[in-house]
């Protein structure tokens, strides 16, 4: 190990810096908020998708229901 020797860059290296600058590598924290972000939008979607599947499971109701009386009011007449 006490032969070796400083000799001097290599033509074409670039330090870290350099390689994150020109987004040639992407630091660790950048990474984790990235998948944290994917994971968030990836449970909303889930989230949405039961939602609509519960949704078209729910019976509408278009007319009247047996047993329930309707209120209206009626017109006023001077």
């Amino acid at each position: 190990m006490s032969e070796l020797e400083f000799v001097g860059k290599i033509k074409g290296m670039k330090t870290l810096k350099q390689m994150i600058e020109s987004k040639e590598v992407v630091p660790a924290s950048q990474l984790a908020r990235l998948k944290a972000e994917e994971e968030a939008q990836e449970k909303a979607f889930e989230e949405a998708a039961k939602a609509e599947q519960s949704h078209r499971k729910t019976k509408l109701s278009t007319g009247k229901v047996e047993g329930r009386d309707y209120w209206t009011r009626e017109r006023f007449i001077e």
